[in-house]
């Protein structure tokens, strides 16, 4: 049986929130201090869309329960902060996973 809540988004244009791997430090500082089932979850791009938090492509998003947590993190990625009721169940499914790492990018000069 699935359990549907009114939840906190935050969304924001695809690598706003997750593309220096802050967001990814803040979900593994979260579960470490508060339990692996700290109800906060990821939403990639084609998962935005599967979950209809925006019709728009290109768009990523956090979700909680505590809208403390989305205040947080509006506050230092920016974004849109609104609520919306989402199935949990499907949410653990889908999205538990923290953001993917960010990108290494190679800055050393070669000569």
């Amino acid at each position: 049986m699935s359990e549907t809540k009114a939840l906190n988004v935050l969304l924001a244009p695809e690598g706003q929130l997750q593309g220096n791997g802050q967001l990814r430090e803040s979900f593994h500082e979260r579960r470490d201090r508060k339990g692996s089932d700290y109800p906060m979850w990821f939403l990639n791009s084609s998962l935005v869309i599967k979950f209809n938090i925006s019709d728009k492509e290109g768009y990523e998003a956090v979700v909680a329960e505590e809208s403390s947590t989305i205040a947080w993190l509006k506050l230092r990625f920016g974004g849109e902060k609104f609520t919306k009721t989402l199935d949990t169940e499907e949410l653990w499914e889908y999205a538990s996973l923290p953001p993917e790492p960010p990108e290494i990018k190679d800055i050393s000069t070669q000569e």
